[in-house]
């Protein structure tokens, strides 16, 4: 099963689209974040069990991967 949500991200005070896919696969209970190497995201694991748990989807023998990703990588420009 996969899923996409499109999410937001902060760089400071500025906000930015991030493009969420999960995917539940059969295999050792665990949780996999890739992309957007933040050290908050990283530490997210918890959070992320916890909530599954708490909605009644337990990971017995389920692998949860999460790729996160900029869902548009616009550049600002400065015109002078």
């Amino acid at each position: 099963m996969s899923e996409k949500t499109l999410s937001i991200g902060l760089k400071g005070l500025e906000g930015y689209r991030v493009q969420v896919e999960v995917q539940v696969i059969d295999g050792l209970e665990s949780i996999v974040v890739v992309g957007l190497p933040d050290a908050s995201v990283k530490e997210s694991k918890e959070r992320v069990s916890a909530a599954l748990h708490s909605m009644g989807f337990p990971l017995i023998d389920k692998k949860v991967v999460i790729n996160l990703s900029p869902a548009v990588t616009k550049e600002k420009r400065a015109f002078v």
